[in-house]
């Protein structure tokens, strides 16, 4: 099995994981490392591009037959699947909520005068709205760099997944953030070729029907609001006692809007219809087009 990722040891560990998931003696293991146009416009400091960028060219390992999977973080991809590609399967992590990562001697008493170090709207916004902090700064790069900034002394604490902290194993100071997190957060995407049935019977012992609707479900309200995986959005949907759970909030710049909803499995895509159709008589695009 050939299976293609970016090349930081993020994306490595959630190729491992796969692996792990697997189980399988029987199949060998290419890893295929790409360093994508996204990983190549952060390293130059560009801050204001797609995130697209991240997944375009290992998608096209998959289209071009050199790879049989493609590994992302799903917050990375678009609500859209690529002609011919889709995503067959998931491992989520047990928490999918951004921690507060600070330096050593940072006090937490006063958490509206930290300088915190971010490159997400959504949690500019989140800073903003739940823990009356304006005094945000972009920060770019993977994981590693992120920290290495921090423990320079570029920032008082930074915000990242704490999925992301943990599959590294990274030793940091942290407090969760009961934040909603961005679509997709901390689930690993394993996308294959549609019509590569070999290799989807390969992946269905790991294969999760109720992660799996869960994802459609998030990925279906940020098609309809016309979104992206950069917009100021959180979504978290959830399966629980044959119900299925919606939470949802859009931050503008003076305020947000949060939505909840829960239905019956089976009636979800009326229920979904009718939240989208509130969250815009509510106001939610416009909110949407102020982060632009």
């Amino acid at each position: 099995m050939k299976i293609a990722t970016r090349s930081s040891k993020l994306a490595i560990a959630q190729v491992q994981l796969l692996i792990d998931s697997l189980k399988d003696e029987n199949l060998d293991f290419e890893i295929k490392k790409l360093i994508t146009e996204g990983d190549k416009k952060s390293a130059d400091g560009q801050n204001l591009f797609d995130k697209a960028h991240f997944v375009e060219d290992i998608e096209d390992s998959l289209i071009s037959k050199e790879s049989d999977v493609a590994v992302h973080s799903l917050k990375d991809m678009s609500s859209i699947d690529r002609d011919g590609l889709e995503i067959f399967a998931a491992i989520a992590h047990p928490f999918r909520n951004d921690v507060l990562v600070y330096r050593d001697g940072v006090s937490l008493s006063d958490l509206t005068r930290l300088h915190i170090g971010t490159s997400s709207l959504r949690r500019k916004r989140q800073c903003k709205f739940f823990l009356g902090n304006e005094n945000c700064s972009e920060i770019r790069g993977n994981i590693d760099t992120r920290l290495m900034k921090l423990h320079k002394g570029e920032f008082d604490a930074i915000i990242l997944a704490r999925a992301g902290i943990e599959r590294l194993q990274f030793n940091e100071n942290y407090i969760d953030l009961n934040f909603l997190p961005a679509i997709g957060q901390g689930v690993i995407a394993i996308q294959c070729r549609s019509d590569d049935q070999e290799t989807k019977n390969k992946l269905s012992k790991i294969r999760n029907e109720e992660l799996q609707q869960c994802i459609e479900t998030e990925r279906y309200i940020v098609r309809r609001l016309d979104a992206t995986c950069s917009s100021a959005l959180s979504i978290k949907a959830n399966l629980s006692n044959e119900c299925l759970n919606v939470d949802l909030e859009i931050y503008g710049k003076e305020t947000f809007l949060s939505k909840s909803i829960s239905s019956e499995i089976g009636s979800q895509p009326e229920v979904l219809d009718k939240l989208i159709d509130e969250i815009i008589s509510e106001g939610g695009l416009q909110l949407l087009n102020e982060n632009n």
